[in-house]
């Protein structure tokens, strides 16, 4: 899982702990990296440590089209230190030559951000291009220790020149990672977002106190507020009760012949669907900042729908439980017989059936929460709260059913083993079974 995960994230990014704005990267050549940075810097590798390589893949990709003449790029021999006079190395080959015009700008579809090359790209013998490789053989009479890939800018700049550089061959070849460095996606992502790159830090903050806001009403609108942390004890389904009644789904509280009860499960579902949420907005913000400088048809648009289309089967692995959770009470998804059929919004596969809220699902719940963690869905909530909903659910599954809370117990008469559950409703002095007409009697 981790593997197939690793396909799809690219490089290794590092964006601080540079000495003198000079990068040691902490996989060898033949992994994919990337060095975040700004100003005069870049990365080096001790030569000795190149050893058994014939060549380096390498590039420079920017923010923004800067002016090439305010800047220089080297490659080969020497450091990358960018303060004079100490721990500093002058360069010891020509700088790089720089096509006249930057290559159209791509997407980067899993950090959400623009960027521009400007180094020539080389052909190959099969017609496609690939990124710059430094022949390593040419070291032979190196007087420095060092290799590195640097940028020098001038003088005559007149703005911060924020760029990557970029190191190992394209493609999946290159593509490895560690298990902590997957875990830190989510951090990535948000230095990606912030000074590291977008400069839009703010995004997040503003997502993450708008959504609050925004679930509150809606489940006020369709759940009855603080009711969608409770979860419904009786024979019928509320809301097959609730269109008999002709009532709106927040009045559930008053139906009869349902009583309510708190339910941890539900509340970690609302955090995991808040997390979940604010990770999908703020992704999709970040995605129309980057999106005013690519052209339509950049491959990066297509990987960047698989990603979100990922995101968004996580959000619905978490709000699907939720609802069938507040629709359906716990004995007919314990008790009741499945049958084969389709066209019953209560039954068989229909949308509010009992097979949907078995607790059995909690098989899948689980391994999905835990590979959300390995994708940065969530910025960490995500996996935690879906991860506890769904231990909770395995709980409440595999330790049978059991007579419900106060004040819903006073319902209930006779033993939960029994095949006919009695209630009494809430406007007769008398106890009378459930009618049949509202759901049966039969678990």
């Amino acid at each position: 899982m981790i593997a197939f995960f690793a396909i799809f994230v690219g490089h290794v990014p590092k964006y601080d702990g540079c000495d003198h704005n000079c990068c040691h990267f902490p996989h060898d050549v033949t992994t994919s990296q990337v060095a975040y940075l700004k100003g005069s810097g870049g990365i080096e590798y001790d030569i000795h440590a190149l050893e058994g390589e014939e060549h380096v893949d390498y590039n420079l990709v920017f923010k923004k089209p800067y002016d090439t003449s305010t800047f220089s790029v080297y490659a080969g021999c020497g450091g990358c230190a960018s303060k004079r006079p100490f721990h500093w190395d002058e360069p010891q080959s020509l700088p790089l030559a720089t096509r006249d015009h930057y290559y159209s700008p791509k997407l980067e579809a899993f950090t959400q951000h623009s960027y521009y090359e400007v180094l020539p790209r080389p052909v190959d013998a099969d017609g496609e291009d690939h990124s710059p490789q430094f022949d390593l053989s040419t070291l032979a009479n190196c007087s420095s220790h060092h290799f590195s890939v640097r940028l020098i800018v001038h003088d005559n700049a007149t703005e911060d020149i924020i760029y990557g550089v970029v190191v190992g061959c394209e493609g999946l070849d290159c593509e490895r990672f560690t298990v902590m460095e997957l875990l830190s996606f989510p951090i990535y992502v948000i230095r990606n977002h912030g000074p590291a790159w977008n400069r839009a830090l703010w995004t997040i903050f503003l997502i993450a106190l708008t959504v609050p806001l925004l679930m509150a009403f809606i489940l006020w609108w369709w759940w009855g507020g603080m009711l969608a942390l409770y979860v419904p004890v009786g024979v019928s389904f509320p809301r097959q009760l609730s269109i008999m009644n002709q009532s709106l789904p927040r009045h559930w509280a008053n139906l009869k012949g349902v009583c309510w009860v708190p339910s941890p499960r539900c509340f970690w579902y609302a955090v995991a669907v808040y997390a979940i949420t604010v990770d999908l907005l703020e992704t999709f913000a970040h995605f129309l900042i980057a999106a005013r400088d690519v052209p339509a048809g950049e491959m990066g648009y297509t990987m960047f729908m698989w990603w979100y289309a990922v995101k968004i089967v996580f959000l619905l692995a978490v709000a699907l439980p939720w609802m069938w959770a507040r629709e359906v009470p716990e004995h007919k998804w314990r008790w009741g017989q499945w049958e084969c059929r389709c066209c019953d919004w209560f039954g068989g596969i229909g949308p509010f059936s009992p097979f949907w809220a078995h607790g059995a699902w909690c098989l899948l719940d689980l391994p999905l929460a835990v590979a959300a963690l390995f994708v940065g869905a969530g910025f960490y909530l995500y996996p935690l709260a879906a991860f506890i909903a769904a231990a909770i659910r395995f709980f409440e599954w595999v330790r049978g059913e059991r007579v419900p809370p106060k004040p819903c117990d006073e319902l209930v008469v006779g033993e939960l083993g029994t095949r006919r559950v009695w209630f009494k409703m809430p406007d007769e002095e008398t106890e009378s079974p459930l009618l049949p007409a509202l759901g049966g009697v039969k678990l």
